[in-house]
């Protein structure tokens, strides 16, 4: 176990979360947290990075990295995206999966904390294009566990991989930290 592993089982103790389900063996994939419904659930997630020990990226609107914060973003994993040319921000995850021996994106399928109707499939499009499994990642402030599912390869029917990727959700027990603001 690491250093940075030894951190992560400490502040797992300290803060009472336990892992549920399967580390993944993967390389590269795209881990899909669900629900997102607090600016916590980024340090959860933190504290479980440390734990599982490989890096965990996620995206960020690029208009966020300034000083003093950009440095640390980047130090915490952060990849500066343009909302405004998605084409590039595609290009530019796909080249990293790609090119990296190790690479992991974070993305909250939400795409905001706030309660939504519908996912957004940008998760499946990344899956698809770097062809990477998906690992769902669920969230339980009620009982402080975080579930890790079997990964999930898509295929060409996006709604009905993301209808299989909702299904392991409705199949564990979630909560958010603000339970009203997620939705299957």
């Amino acid at each position: 176990m690491t250093f940075k592993q030894c951190i992560g089982k400490l502040l797992l103790k300290i803060t009472g979360w336990k892992i549920l389900g399967f580390k993944p063996k993967e390389e590269n994939f795209i881990l899909v947290v669900f629900p997102h419904t607090s600016y916590y659930d980024f340090f959860v997630g933190k504290i479980f990075n440390l734990y599982i020990g490989f890096p965990i990226y996620y995206m960020i609107k690029k208009e966020a990295f300034i000083f003093p914060f950009g440095w640390l973003l980047k130090a915490s994993g952060g990849v500066p995206i343009d909302r405004k040319k998605p084409s590039a921000t595609m290009l530019q995850m796909i080249e990293r999966f790609n090119d990296e021996n190790q690479f992991v994106l974070s993305i909250a399928p939400e795409g905001t904390r706030e309660k939504v109707e519908n996912w957004k499939p940008g998760f499946w499009y990344f899956a698809s294009k770097a062809n990477v499994p998906v690992v769902p990642a669920g969230m339980n402030y009620k009982n402080k566990t975080v579930y890790f599912g079997k990964p999930i390869y898509m295929t060409e029917d996006r709604d009905a991989d993301i209808e299989r990727v909702k299904n392991v959700f409705r199949n564990i027990d979630l909560c958010g930290k603000h339970p009203d603001q997620s939705q299957l």
